[in-house]
């Protein structure tokens, strides 16, 4: 009796689809094994610090973004850019990564990172208000404006 040797190739992405294109983007990416590093202040800081820089390097649009003890959110839009989402989260994760090896060694982030496409104006809120309000619900604050790891950038 043969086997199908038959593999199959998952893909969390759309295929034939255009991740450059002016579109908004809920990312999510995750330090490896989910330590929780980023209750170091400094390290925190230096790491947002990390995305403001190539924000304004690369031209992209950051509307919102959290920067948990575990994990990071951001709403992203390449904009005028011309760079893929991958290029803006593999920038930031690599320029962040140097920055944690200044005190540390080994690999910051988890491989891979989460997104979503975000489809119309109240899908927007939904992750903006997520973002917002998740060191409220992980019990970090009582108010969401008393985390200092998130903000607003690029609203209106």
């Amino acid at each position: 009796m043969e086997v199908d040797s038959y593999t199959r190739q998952n893909s969390l992405r759309l295929e034939n689809f255009d991740y450059s294109a002016r579109r908004v983007y809920f990312v999510t990416t995750v330090v490896l094994k989910r330590r929780n590093i980023f209750f170091n202040k400094l390290l925190a800081q230096a790491v947002l610090e990390c995305l403001f820089s190539l924000r304004i390097q690369y031209s992209f649009k950051v509307y919102c973004y959290c920067l948990m003890p575990d994990h990071f959110h951001a709403l992203i839009a390449p904009g005028e850019s011309d760079r893929t989402l991958s290029d803006i989260v593999g920038g930031f994760k690599s320029l962040s990564t140097k920055e944690y090896w200044k005190s540390n060694e080994g690999k910051l982030w988890q491989p891979r990172f989460n997104d979503h496409i975000v489809r119309n104006e109240q899908d927007f809120q939904d992750c903006k208000n997520y973002t917002w309000m998740n060191p409220v619900k992980k019990g970090l604050v009582k108010n969401p404006e008393d985390w200092p790891f998130s903000g607003i950038l690029d609203i209106e």
